[in-house]
């Protein structure tokens, strides 16, 4: 079953920065109404932990000067464990707000009753070094697929000799085409079934890459 969100999605007039993700774990498409909200999902998709994600699952009612409100939450995230993570995805400059504070109080306390975790995360947890552009390497072949005997035999490599730089590994398949090879790596890495470093480092030829 599809999740909707609480939030009926207005059409943007230029203002803010909204787009659709399609393929994103449980859903379809997930929407974004920023960019930081997009990199973080992003993030979320990558994750080999998280099972499940809902874009602005819940609407939840505080009070805040006087009057009667309501709050949206960006993401609700359900990992394998299933464990439920309720994500509010705020630049810095914007967290310690009064109204922002209101809201994450009343998000905490519904938490506490449902057993969920509150979260606020922002573009410092999401925009750490190389992640982000690394993943728009990786996502960049997500509409490929891959070819078995390629993927078994870069594994079977990385199992005999232990890691290797891209370079190295290259040389080693040299029997496939460099560009079907980086096709296959590059969708183990997005997959978890092959290890790279991906934060502390730019993804490229000198990376090393092993498996589990």
């Amino acid at each position: 079953m599809v999740q909707l969100s609480a939030r009926r999605i207005r059409p943007t007039r230029g203002r803010n920065y909204r787009s659709k993700i399609s393929r994103s774990k449980s859903l379809r498409i997930i929407h974004t109404e920023s960019l930081l909200e997009r990199d973080y999902v992003r993030i979320a998709n990558f994750d080999s932990k998280v099972s499940k994600i809902s874009f602005q699952p819940i609407g939840i009612r505080f009070h805040y000067k006087g009057r009667r409100r309501r709050y949206f939450p960006d993401f609700l995230i359900v990992t394998r464990d299933g464990q439920c993570y309720l994500i509010e995805v705020k630049l810095t400059k914007f967290v310690n707000t009064n109204l922002n504070k209101a809201k994450f109080e009343a998000a905490r306390l519904l938490c506490l009753e449902k057993g969920w975790i509150f979260q606020v995360i922002t573009e410092e947890q999401i925009r750490i070094g190389y992640l982000q552009s690394n993943l728009k390497l990786l996502l960049e072949v997500k509409a490929h697929k891959t070819t078995p005997a390629v993927t078994e035999y870069i594994k079977t490599v990385l199992k005999c000799y232990g890691p290797l730089t891209v370079a190295e590994l290259l040389k080693q398949c040299e029997i496939v085409e460099a560009s079907m090879m980086m096709l296959n790596l590059n969708k183990l890495i997005y997959a978890h079934e092959v290890m790279a470093e991906v934060v502390k480092e730019r993804l490229s030829q000198k990376s090393y890459v092993w498996v589990v």
